[in-house]
């Protein structure tokens, strides 16, 4: 928790995030969306 947050003082605060993937897994209860379509405009 950071305490009081002063623009004199003499702090640093310092945040960290790391993010790992192991693989995905497949739901095969969604279905795979369909190719997109285009059509020129007249």
């Amino acid at each position: 928790m950071l305490g009081e947050l002063d623009a004199n003082a003499n702090a640093v605060a310092i945040q960290s995030l790391k993010l790992e993937c192991e693989g995905w897994e497949r739901d095969y209860e969604v279905p795979e969306p369909e190719e997109p379509s285009f059509t020129h405009p007249a």
